[in-house]
């Protein structure tokens, strides 16, 4: 009997010391997620405009933890990217999505958005920050997105 409770109890330090550990592993897979989503539709909003001759926007708001993809000549008349699969607007916000992730910052040239040119050139470099941890920079010469350590 107290070799079982002896288990039990040392069984239940090990639960106390793990489960926050497991948490933090569990928010940067989301993050990580996150992070190659985001990427993903930056390499998404570049190649379309250049398939469609269009200029393409990535909106950010870091104050209600979303982003946006948006099509249109200039911020006056841009309007949401339907998903292709779906049909609904391409506004993903972390914090039904993504629980435990937030968007710390976003900085193109002083402002939170980019847009793509129909040669796929961004109007600006710049980063978008994860969890204050990941880092996704976005090259002003190329237009291509990658994560920085």
């Amino acid at each position: 009997m107290v070799e079982l409770i002896l288990i039990i109890s040392i069984l239940g330090v090990l639960t106390v010391i793990t489960i926050p550990k497991l948490d933090d592993i569990i928010d940067d897979v989301r993050a990580k997620a996150v992070s190659e989503r985001m990427m993903e539709d930056l390499s998404f909003l570049r190649g379309m405009a250049i398939s469609q001759h269009d200029t393409t926007w990535l909106v950010v708001n870091p104050a209600q933890n979303q982003y946006g993809l948006y099509t249109g000549p200039d911020a006056g008349s841009r309007v949401l990217i339907p998903d292709p699969q779906t049909g609904n607007s391409l506004v993903l916000d972390l914090d039904s999505a993504y629980t435990g992730v937030s968007i710390s910052s976003a900085n193109f040239g002083g402002v939170s958005e980019v847009s793509f040119n129909w040669w796929g050139t961004p109007s600006a470099g710049g980063t978008i920050v994860l969890n204050n941890s990941r880092t996704l920079t976005l090259i002003a010469e190329t237009g291509m997105a990658h994560e920085t350590p």
